[in-house]
C-alpha cells in the first residue's frame, strides 16, 4: 500500500529556492523586508511544490492567532448574516479571519458561550444583547480587546459603535405627531440593553414634548411568535393608534395580529414604525416604515476600533455613535 504524501514544508522549500528556512518565513510575513529577487525565487518554489505556509504555526511563534471572534447569538435575525459578511471583509483587509463562537444557554437561562480562554482569539466582536455579561468579564480578565457591535449590553464597560437611537426615538415621535396620532406605544422586548434604553428615552421625551404625556411602554418577548400574546392584549384591552416597535420583527408581529385578527386599517387606524430595515420591511403586505443603520459602517468602524485596541492595548474606551436613517413607507 502506497503511503501518503508527506506534506510540503518550508525547509524544502528553502532547499528547493536555495535560501534559508527564516529566509522563506520572512517572506511570508507581511511587511518583513526581503529582496524582491529572493522574494520571487521563494514564491516560484512554492509554486512547484505547492507549498502552503501553515498560518497557526507561525501565530504560534508570533503569539497571536490571527482570528477574531464573532459573537451574533440571533443570527437568523435577517440583517445579521449580511453584517457578518461586512465585517469578515474587513478583518481580510487588516490580514485577519472571523470566527462564529457558539453560544448556549445555562442553567439560569441566560445566554453564554464557552469559557473565552479557549477560542485563540487576539479580539471580539460581540453583536448581541441576549449573552450574560461573563463573555466581557472573561474578555477583561484575560485582556482580551472586545468591542460591541450595533448594540450595548448593560453594565459593561467595553468599546462600542452604535447607531443614534436617541435621535431615532425623537424622529418616531415627530412623525407620529405629523401623521395625526394621538396616543402612542413603545413596544420593546425583554432584554435590556443600553441601546434600547436610549431609543425609548428619546421617543418618550419627544413625545411628552409633543403632547405633554409620557407614552406608555409594553415590554414583550422579541420573538415574532412568542411576542402575539402582549400584542392581543395591548390591542384588545387599550388599543393605541401609534407604536414604535424595536425592532422590525416586532413591527411586523403587531401588524400581522392587528390585520387578521382585529381588521385594523394600517395606517388609517394604526400606524406602526420598526428599527433596523430588514429586507421583509419593504415587502408589499408590510411596507414598513423603519429606521435604516447603517451596518456597512458600523462593520468597519467597529474593526478599526479593535484593531486599535489589539495594537495599543492601553488604548481608553471608544464610543462611536452614527446616524440612523428614517425611511418613511406605508404604515404610517
Amino acid at each position: 500500500m502506497k503511503s501518503p504524501t508527506r506534506p510540503v514544508t518550508s525547509i524544502d522549500v528553502a532547499l528547493h529556492a536555495g535560501v534559508s528556512q527564516s529566509t522563506v518565513s520572512r517572506v511570508f510575513i507581511e511587511g518583513s523586508s526581503v529582496a524582491e529577487k529572493t522574494k520571487q525565487k521563494v514564491f516560484a518554489a512554492a509554486r512547484e511544490l505547492n507549498y502552503r505556509p501553515n498560518a497557526f504555526a507561525r501565530s504560534l511563534t508570533k503569539n497571536e492567532s490571527k482570528l477574531i471572534g464573532l459573537v451574533f447569538p440571533d443570527t437568523d435575525y435577517p440583517i445579521h448574516m449580511q453584517t457578518l459578511q461586512y465585517i469578515s471583509h474587513e478583518l481580510q483587509r487588516f490580514g485577519y479571519a472571523a470566527v462564529l463562537m457558539p453560544w448556549c444557554v445555562d442553567e439560569s437561562n441566560n445566554h453564554s458561550i464557552p469559557n473565552i480562554f479557549q477560542y485563540r482569539v487576539d479580539g471580539v466582536i460581540a453583536a448581541s444583547a441576549t449573552l450574560n455579561n461573563q463573555l466581557y468579564q472573561e474578555c477583561e480578565e484575560f485582556n482580551i480587546p472586545i468591542v460591541q457591535y450595533a448594540r450595548v449590553a448593560d453594565h459593561t464597560n467595553s468599546s462600542y459603535v452604535v447607531s443614534d437611537n436617541y435621535t431615532a426615538g425623537k424622529q418616531a415621535a415627530m412623525l407620529f405627531k405629523k401623521s395625526g396620532a394621538q396616543k402612542a406605544v413603545y413596544l420593546t422586548g425583554d432584554i435590556p440593553t443600553q441601546t434600547n434604553t436610549a431609543r425609548q428615552l428619546g421617543f418618550s421625551q419627544g413625545w411628552e414634548k409633543l403632547f405633554g404625556a409620557i407614552p406608555k411602554v409594553i415590554e414583550t418577548s422579541y420573538d415574532y411568535h412568542q411576542s402575539q400574546t402582549d400584542i392581543r392584549t395591548m390591542l384588545r384591552i387599550d388599543r393605541p393608534d401609534a407604536v414604535f416597535c424595536a425592532t422590525d420583527s416586532l413591527a411586523m408581529s403587531l401588524m400581522d395580529v392587528a390585520k387578521n385578527e382585529f381588521s385594523i386599517i394600517i395606517p388609517q387606524e394604526l400606524k406602526v414604525v420598526g428599527f433596523d430595515d430588514i429586507p421583509q420591511a419593504s415587502w408589499l403586505n408590510y411596507q414598513l416604515t423603519t429606521f435604516k443603520q447603517d451596518f456597512q459602517r458600523l462593520a468597519n468602524e467597529a474593526v478599526a476600533i479593535l484593531m486599535e485596541l489589539i495594537k495599543d492595548g492601553n488604548a481608553k474606551k471608544i464610543e462611536l455613535i452614527i446616524p440612523a436613517e428614517l425611511i418613511e413607507r406605508a404604515s404610517t
